[in-house]
């Protein structure tokens, strides 16, 4: 049998198809398998909450504020740093991957003072107020260079708070800060 394999790309997944290497599909046209295939939901992942606590505690006099759950259907691995006026945690879809590439997810960051994110020319998609759990204002920010990196920052007694997502949508990164904030200074 001569089958060519089929694949259909979209912003949020890839599908394949084995079709018939005689078939040709007209123009808005799909093989009825594809056209009958809806979008697999994705699962919440929780949060390595205690490794990344232990790899903070002591190390920063920021009040950390970490989600218990991400909008992600995969494993995350997690690298933390602190330092006395700020910290970050590295959410990655491989061990090591050292925030570069392919394999980084995102990134948590809480630091001492800091100001939201500005219009940069040529960059920014979207910049806008956004509102968050317990009455918090959020700053969301999507630019695209390289790729495409959203942002949600939001301030609380002098601190201020980032999650960042390669890609990301305004509603994963809500999700995130408001697990976060619901889960409160840890």
């Amino acid at each position: 049998m001569n089958n060519k394999l089929l694949l259909l790309a979209t912003s949020a997944c890839v599908l394949t198809a084995l079709v018939p290497g005689s078939r040709v599909f007209g123009a808005g046209e799909l093989p009825q398998m594809l056209a009958e295939t809806k979008p697999v939901a994705q699962a919440d992942a929780a949060v390595a909450v205690s490794e990344i606590l232990q790899k903070l505690k002591g190390k920063t006099q920021v009040p950390i504020f970490i989600p218990s759950r991400v909008p992600v259907s995969q494993k995350l691995y997690y690298q933390s740093q602190g330092k006395p006026d700020s910290y970050t945690v590295s959410m990655e879809y491989i061990a090591d991957c050292k925030g570069a590439g392919a394999c980084s997810f995102g990134e948590i960051r809480g630091q001492k003072g800091g100001e939201f994110s500005t219009k940069i020319e040529g960059v920014t998609k979207t910049l806008k107020t956004v509102q968050l759990a317990a009455g918090v204002k959020g700053n969301f920010h999507n630019g695209c260079g390289a790729y495409c990196t959203a942002t949600l920052e939001w301030k609380t007694q002098g601190f201020m708070y980032t999650v960042a997502i390669k890609n990301g949508r305004e509603a994963d990164l809500v999700k995130i800060a408001n697990s976060a904030i619901q889960a409160g200074k840890r």
